[in-house]
């Protein structure tokens, strides 16, 4: 394989990572601000955050 695809592979790979881990500190300071005992967001944002990081990735793959 190229460099080129294993550098391309690998900024993806950190892409999915910074943003999963943003939507997890997002949805754990959102369960802390609106939900005392029950961590709600925490589980579902960085999903959500997954699915849009996918859809982000694919509509510039398309072009």
């Amino acid at each position: 394989m190229n460099k080129k695809y294993y550098f391309k592979y690998l900024n993806l790979s950190f892409q999915f990572l910074f943003i999963i881990l943003f939507f997890v500190v997002l949805g754990y300071l959102a369960d802390k601000f609106f939900f005392k005992k029950i961590g709600i967001l925490t589980f579902v944002l960085p999903i959500v955050g997954f699915m849009i990081s996918l859809f982000w990735i694919y509509k510039n793959e398309s072009k």
